[in-house]
């Protein structure tokens, strides 16, 4: 702990390591789900399948690809900062909708 009015020491952890994974996580777990949901659809409606695969399979990628950047980017600077943009949340808000609304369609169309 430092003087008042001195800036505060990084703290000591891991908790960028938790953070990453913590958006890894969430990333596989949509990603894990889309795959299974995409299963059940293929069976009824194969096209929808195949078109909304063409868009979660990316956003998933997205989404764990900007969990990676977010991660290293961290490791460059051990001060404590903000988060760079909501580009990470939005893209996990983006995939849990895509994946709502294909679960959605799934139970309605039968």
């Amino acid at each position: 702990m430092g003087q008042p009015g001195e800036p505060a020491e990084p703290p000591p952890g891991l908790q960028a390591e938790r953070t990453t994974l913590a958006w890894l996580r969430t990333a596989l777990t949509f990603l894990v789900g889309a795959l299974v949901l995409l299963r059940l659809v293929a069976h009824t409606r194969p096209g929808l399948a195949v078109g909304a695969a063409c868009v979660l399979l990316p956003v998933a990628g997205l989404v764990g690809g900007l969990a990676v950047r977010r991660h290293h980017s961290g490791d460059r600077e051990h001060e404590p900062r903000p988060l760079l943009d909501g580009t990470l949340p939005a893209g996990i808000t983006l995939l849990a909708i895509l994946v709502a609304g294909l679960g959605t369609l799934y139970v309605l169309a039968g």
